[in-house]
C-alpha cells in the first residue's frame, strides 16, 4: 500500500512534467530532457523570438515622438527580452537544467515511511493545482489579448491591436496593413505563451520540491527528538543524525544549483516587470491608457508569483532552524551535540532564492520594488 503511493506520487509529478515538456518539444526547446538535442524547431524559434526583438527595436525609433506607442513598444520589447533570456540561458546550459530536473524527480525515490509520502502527496497535488491555475490564467489571458480587438471592433468599430509591435513599412490605420499587424502579432501569442508558460511550470516544480525536501526533514528532525527522549541507544541517535546531516547537505546543495541556474532569468523578469511598472505609470499620469492597467495587473501578477515562491523557501528554512533549537539536544552525548551545532550552524546560513545573487526572493523585495518604482515615477514627474 505504501509503496503504490509512493509510485503514485511519483507518476503523478511525472505526468505533470511531461505535459511541460511535450510542448517544449514541439517548439523545439525541451531543454528538460537529457536527451535533448538541436532541431529545425529549435532554430525557427531562434530565429521567431530574433525577428521579434529587431521589429520591437525598430518601433521604438518609429514612435519615438509619440509617448503613447513608445511606451508599448518598450512594454512589448520587455517582454521579448524576458523570452529572449529564457531562449539564451536553457539552450546554452541545456544539459544542467536537465540534471536538475531528475535530481528533484530523484527526491520521490527516498521517502522512507507513510509520513513523508504524505508530504509528497501533499505538496504534488498543490503543485498540479498552480499548474493548472498559471497556465489557465496566463495562456488564457494571451488568448482573450488576441480576440480583445475583434470585440472592440464589433462593439466600436475602431480597430486596435492586442499589443505594440509593428511591423516595418505597415501602416496599421490601412486594411491590409492592419490584417498583416493583426495576424502576426496573433501568430506570436500561439507560440510564445506555451513557452514562457511551460518553463515557468517547470520552476514551480523545483520550488514545491525543494518543500517536500524541507518538510521531510522536519519529520526526520521529529522523529531523532523522540529518539533521544525515549532514551534509544546512542548509536541510533548517532544513525538519525547522519542521516539528517546528509539530508541538510543536498538540500543545501540544490537550493544552491536552482539559484545558481535561475538567478540571471529571476533578475531579467524582476528587472523587466519594474520597467514596466514605472513606464505605464509615467504615461498614465499624461492621460488616460487603458492597455496600460492591464499591463500593471500583469506585471504585478507575475512580481508576486516569483517573490512568493522564494517566500516560501525562506519560510521553510526558518521553520527547520527553528526545529533543531527545539529537539531536545541537551540530552545527548558531547559528539552528538557538536553534530548538532554544526547541522544548526549551516541552517543559520542556508541558501536562498535571489534576486540576481543580490537580495533574498521574497515579498520584502516586492515591498521594495513597488517602493522603488514608485519612487522612480515620482523622480520622472518632477523633471
Amino acid at each position: 500500500m505504501a509503496n503504490r503511493r509512493k509510485l503514485a506520487a511519483a507518476a503523478e509529478f511525472d505526468r505533470i512534467l511531461a505535459v511541460q515538456s511535450w510542448i517544449l518539444r514541439r517548439l523545439g526547446c525541451d531543454v528538460f530532457d537529457l536527451n535533448y538535442r538541436f532541431s529545425p524547431a529549435t532554430w525557427v524559434i531562434v530565429f521567431l523570438a530574433s525577428f521579434y526583438m529587431v521589429i520591437s527595436a525598430y518601433d521604438l525609433y518609429r514612435f519615438r515622438n509619440d509617448v503613447f506607442n513608445f511606451a508599448f513598444s518598450l512594454v512589448t520589447l520587455s517582454y521579448g527580452v524576458i523570452g529572449c533570456t529564457r531562449i539564451v540561458l536553457f539552450l546554452r546550459n541545456s544539459r544542467t537544467y536537465a540534471q536538475i530536473v531528475v535530481e528533484a524527480r530523484r527526491t520521490y525515490e527516498q521517502v522512507s515511511n507513510e509520513r513523508e509520502q504524505e508530504v509528497q502527496e501533499r505538496y504534488t497535488r498543490m503543485l498540479k493545482r498552480c499548474v493548472t491555475f498559471y497556465s489557465i490564467s496566463f495562456i488564457g489571458g494571451c488568448i482573450m489579448g488576441g480576440f480583445f480587438p475583434l470585440a472592440v471592433y464589433w462593439w466600436t468599430g475602431l480597430k486596435v491591436l492586442p499589443f505594440g509591435v509593428i511591423l516595418p513599412f505597415t501602416d496599421p490605420d490601412t486594411i491590409e496593413g492592419y490584417q498583416l499587424n493583426y495576424l502576426y502579432q496573433v501568430s506570436c501569442i500561439v507560440w510564445t505563451p506555451p513557452g514562457l508558460t511551460a518553463t515557468q511550470n517547470v520552476y514551480f516544480a523545483l520550488v514545491f520540491n525543494l518543500c517536500i525536501q524541507y518538510d521531510v526533514l522536519k519529520l526526520k528532525l521529529e522523529d531523532l527528538d523522540k529518539l533521544i527522549r525515549d532514551g534509544a541507544e546512542y548509536d541510533t541517535i548517532r544513525e538519525k543524525l547522519v542521516e539528517i546531516i546528509n539530508w541538510q547537505r543536498h538540500l543545501v546543495d540544490f537550493i544552491a544549483e536552482i539559484d545558481r541556474n535561475f538567478t540571471v532569468q529571476t533578475f531579467v523578469e524582476i528587472s523587466s516587470v519594474a520597467m514596466q511598472m514605472v513606464i505605464v505609470l509615467f504615461v498614465l499620469h499624461i492621460d488616460v491608457w487603458l492597455p496600460g492597467y492591464m499591463v500593471i495587473f500583469v506585471a504585478s501578477f507575475q512580481l508576486f508569483v516569483l517573490c512568493i515562491l522564494g517566500a516560501m523557501i525562506e519560510i521553510k528554512s526558518d521553520i527547520f532552524t527553528e526545529q533543531i533549537y527545539g529537539i531536545a539536544w541537551h540530552r545527548m552525548r558531547t559528539p552528538e551535540q557538536k553534530m548538532v551545532q554544526f547541522m544548526l550552524a549551516k541552517a543559520q546560513y542556508t541558501m536562498q532564492l535571489t534576486y540576481g545573487g543580490m537580495l533574498p526572493l521574497n515579498m520584502n523585495l516586492f515591498v521594495t520594488i513597488y517602493k522603488k518604482t514608485y519612487s522612480v515615477f515620482m523622480m520622472l514627474q518632477n523633471m
